[in-house]
């Protein structure tokens, strides 16, 4: 991320202390979705009181062993998970796409999810699929705090400038933009109506929307924050899709065993056992 130990530090603060101003407290178990390099778990360790369970996961296997190895042997209860989402831009060669992804998460297990710069540079698709995942894992009441570009036609002319952060001069749909004709997932803006829509559609209640700078409006921060929430009377137990069973998938696998000549059979159970 071509950031010092200082603006590490510095920003990972920032961070957490937006959490804390959306109701953080210091026994609330944290999911942080796209945790990279732990800036936001490093934050948290730092700036506030914060003594619940945190739990980060990312699509980067190499940041994730980083803080694997790093932080949470000297923070047991801050934990790092890598799950293998593919992504067009950060990992294209992921194994399980985002529109299947599972957070690591049992159902209403989690106080305050954090989604700092990831549906920045995700297909609609793909934030349907999250959205519907907060929701799974929020417990009734929990905070989801997610950041974004916004659109809406006031500020399309700001946001296509060419002295804006991230000129959205180019058009992927009625509801999207996004600054880079051959990295759309680099930035990617969405419409806000269209953003509450989702967010309907998923079953959260969208509490507030901070306006960020990057159209070249003031504010605190770059991006624009979404606060969203599962309804306090929303107690219903959602397990997630359903996936495959393993005998389901062993299946085929077995009969192609069964097919094989017998002595190929004994030298490979020898082998294994």
């Amino acid at each position: 991320m071509n950031e010092d130990d200082e603006a590490l530090i510095r920003i990972g603060d920032e961070l957490a202390g937006i959490l804390v101003e959306h109701g953080l407290t210091p026994d609330n178990s944290v999911l942080d979705v796209g945790c990279g390099y732990g800036r936001l778990a490093l934050g948290i360790l730092h700036a506030t009181n914060h003594r619940g369970p945190y739990l980060g996961f990312d699509i980067l296997r190499r940041q994730i062993e980083w803080c694997r190895a790093t932080i949470t042997p000297a923070f047991p209860n801050v934990r790092f998970v890598h799950v293998d989402v593919r992504n067009a831009r950060y990992n294209p060669h992921g194994t399980l796409e985002a529109t299947e992804a599972m957070f690591p998460v049992r159902s209403g297990a989690t106080d305050l999810c954090a989604l700092f710069s990831v549906f920045t540079h995700f297909y609609r698709a793909d934030i349907d699929r999250y959205l519907s995942e907060i929701r799974r894992v929020l417990r009734p009441g929990g905070v989801a705090v997610t950041t974004w570009f916004l659109l809406d036609a006031a500020r399309i002319p700001l946001a296509a400038a060419a002295d804006a952060m991230y000129p959205m001069v180019h058009t992927l749909d009625a509801t999207a933009r996004y600054a880079d004709a051959t990295d759309p997932l680099r930035a990617i803006a969405y419409d806000e109506a269209a953003v509450r829509e989702a967010v309907a559609a998923a079953r959260l209640e969208l509490v507030e929307v901070v306006r960020g700078t990057w159209a070249g409006e003031p504010g605190r921060t770059v991006q624009d924050i979404v606060v969203l929430r599962r309804s306090v009377s929303d107690t219903t137990i959602d397990p997630g899709p359903k996936r495959p069973g393993i005998g389901a998938r062993t299946r085929p696998v077995i009969a192609r065993v069964r097919r094989l000549p017998r002595g190929v059979v004994r030298r490979v159970r020898r082998r294994l056992s």
